[in-house]
């Protein structure tokens, strides 16, 4: 079964302030999702946004809200989508395609809502995740075991598209197929947990202080990278040094050509290559 793209929709679930931080791999997601609103773009699919509880968990990111600012945005209590009664009065097409977060609870529950409905639905594997990768393994074993047709990023494009005569082809193998989906720096800082109640991190190697990020302009960047990489790796690892040259976006690029311009993502290409360690100390205001 392939998407038509004259009968399909995307629905993009729940991709919100206070959620995204908690994501297993954030900003990979977000900039996948950001990737897949383009791709709908090109092709003319029409985009619905669902938001759980906008007021205590925030609104959609705003990366992903300017790709398609004019389409409908559904608050909702219930987990699903379906459940909740937002998609009433929406004029669901025959094909829906998800993504969002997280697969596990929003995303399963809706999408198998849909099944039930007589829908034909798809969830996009590589633009959903949740908290661990394990809750999200989950999810897409039982909706493919339901009769979910679980499809990547690509298989959306290419499908809505389906001839390489396409009018919008030649411009998505141009924007969307020659690199890999990436957010710019301030974007991915979005994706990131909050460091308000922080007034520094400190770095700490063979039982000495080694380095202190502080939280104040010019350092509050920094400052979250490492504060995220922390709580993601418990130390500042080779593991988590090729995270954050990641993160840090385009500024891991300027890093790169200009060596000791930026000393923070310096030591984590030295982490890299050298190996080695640093413990983190939280610093509260």
């Amino acid at each position: 079964m392939l998407l038509q793209a004259q009968d399909s929709l995307l629905l993009v679930v729940d991709v919100q302030e206070k959620l995204v931080p908690a994501l297993n791999d954030a900003s990979q997601t977000v900039a996948h999702i950001k990737w897949l609103l383009e791709a709908a773009r090109l092709a003319a699919i029409p985009v619905l946004f669902s938001e759980q509880y906008p007021q205590g968990l925030g609104s959609t990111l705003p990366c992903l809200r300017q790709m398609a600012p004019e389409s409908p945005l559904l608050s909702k209590t219930a987990f699903s989508c379906v459940a909740a009664g937002c998609l009433e009065g929406t004029n669901l097409p025959r094909q829906v395609v998800l993504c969002g977060i997280e697969a596990h609870v929003c995303v399963l529950q809706t999408a198998l809502d849909l099944l039930a409905a007589g829908r034909e639905v798809f969830v996009v594997a590589d633009a959903i995740d949740s908290r661990s990768c394990e809750d999200k393994s989950l999810a897409l074993a039982r909706l493919e075991a339901a009769g979910v047709t679980v499809i990547s990023r690509e298989m959306a494009l290419f499908e809505w598209l389906r001839d390489a005569k396409a009018p919008a082809f030649r411009e998505a193998s141009r924007q969307l197929l020659q690199a890999e989906p990436r957010l710019s720096f301030a974007e991915i800082l979005t994706t990131l947990p909050r460091i308000d109640h922080l007034a520094a991190l400190q770095l700490w190697r063979d039982g000495r202080l080694d380095s202190v990020i502080e939280n104040k302009p010019g350092q509050q960047g920094s400052l979250a990278i490492y504060h995220a990489l922390h709580r993601r790796f418990g130390a500042i690892t080779p593991k988590a040094a090729r995270l954050g040259q990641r993160l840090y976006g385009e500024h891991a690029d300027d890093a790169h050509l200009h060596p000791g311009k930026h000393p923070n993502i310096d030591r984590l290409f030295a982490l890299e290559t050298m190996g080695g360690g640093y413990g983190v100390r939280l610093i509260s205001h």
